[in-house]
């Protein structure tokens, strides 16, 4: 498999579970990223595989949602 493909896929899966742990909580992406002190822009770019976001912003989200990092990770 390539490393692209492998990427591809990790990000799809923190974009599916960002979105699906935010939407569970009732809250907007505005107040997702005001809670993980990032721009709403960025967590849209996350929630739809777009951005490739650094280890210390996804802990950042995940510290927000109240969930482990690897929660973000697994599929």
């Amino acid at each position: 498999i390539e490393v692209i493909a492998i990427e591809s896929e990790v990000l799809a899966t923190i974009a599916e579970n960002v979105r699906r742990l935010r939407a569970e909580r009732g809250w907007s992406q505005e107040a997702l990223a005001e809670r993980a002190h990032i721009d709403r822009s960025y967590l849209a770019g996350i929630e739809t595989g777009r951005r490739n976001p650094s280890v210390s912003k996804l802990v950042q989200v995940a510290n927000a949602l109240s969930v482990r990092l690897k929660e973000l990770l697994e599929s």
